[in-house]
């Protein structure tokens, strides 16, 4: 029997079918996989900013301004990080360029390390702001 047309030499289109059905369970899965690191990731978040505000004392103003806008640029970092992972798969699902991947995989690397950065910044704060007779250092 000949290839058809398109079809690589020695496949023939039952097992190119059963590759690319491979590929697609595959793709999917790593997108389910991102999608559910995420949202544990946003619920972990939620979870530790709503313990550190029930520890601030209740008679003063509550969660600075400062505050609120660390929380807000955590927030951001940790969404454009999700948004990073979820554009990676589609990447190479649609075959993109060498330097399209390569761009891909660069704005992962980088909202991961401003909200690994983010995050680190934001327990040192909590750690200073909770211990006995502590707050921000001058």
């Amino acid at each position: 029997m000949a290839a058809q047309p398109g079809t690589p030499p020695g496949m023939n289109p039952e097992e190119m079918r059963q590759m690319w059905e491979t590929g697609s369970r595959s793709l999917l899965e790593g997108f389910r996989q991102a999608q559910e690191f995420w949202n544990n990731t946003a619920r972990s978040l939620g979870e530790v900013t709503g313990a550190w505000t029930a520890q601030l004392p209740r008679s003063g103003a509550g969660i600075s301004a400062e505050g609120a806008a660390a929380l807000r640029e955590l927030h951001e970092a940790a969404f454009a990080a999700g948004q990073a992972w979820m554009r990676l798969p589609l990447a190479l699902a649609t075959g993109a360029s060498p330097a399209e991947l390569s761009d891909a995989i660069s704005r992962l690397t980088q909202a991961q390390g401003k909200a690994y950065k983010l995050w680190m910044e934001a327990l040192v704060r909590a750690g200073e702001t909770l211990r006995p007779g502590g707050g921000p250092r001058a």
